[in-house]
């Protein structure tokens, strides 16, 4: 190969390499929220598959009233609007993210899930087991991992 071949072949993967990192337009916001004195960042975008908790996702409008469906439709066209949330509107949206935080873990583990929340705010040690249960709380928040309920929906079905 000559040089000028080379040449051609280094400018093109240059070329190539530059149009990977340049920046793909994505529509997103972030809430945030105080859950037992931790404040949780909550993250929402246009995307068809998102990682962790969408709150404006169609799964949650099952652990809402009729009411509290309506109001996170009011706000979900706030968002997909472009406009920021009034105080009033962002206290709504906590309350909503709480409802559906429990109705994913159920009574019993939501306030599990509260006290070790506070607990790690306070910048208490948990322990290994602590962590454990956090992260499965967690996890089962962002739709990684089935519920007990949604497990026996399922079975029952």
């Amino acid at each position: 190969m000559n040089t000028k071949a080379i040449k051609y072949i280094t400018t093109f993967l240059l070329a190539i390499n530059c149009l990977t990192f340049l920046p793909k337009p994505t529509v997103a916001s972030a809430a945030s929220y105080s859950l037992g004195g931790l404040k949780i960042s909550t993250y929402y975008a246009h995307k068809d598959k998102s990682n962790g908790f969408n709150v404006f996702g169609e799964e949650n409008y099952k652990y809402l009233s009729a009411e509290q469906k309506k109001e996170l439709l009011e706000l979900k066209k706030c968002k997909n609007k472009g406009q920021d949330l009034s105080e009033e509107q962002q206290k709504t949206l906590h309350s909503l993210i709480d409802s559906i935080i429990k109705g994913k873990l159920g009574d019993k583990d939501y306030v599990d899930f509260k006290s070790l929340v506070e607990k790690k705010r306070s910048n208490e040690n948990l322990t290994d087991e602590e962590n454990e249960r956090l992260k499965d709380y967690t996890d089962i928040i962002n739709g990684n991992k089935l519920s007990t309920k949604d497990i026996l929906s399922q079975f029952l079905r």
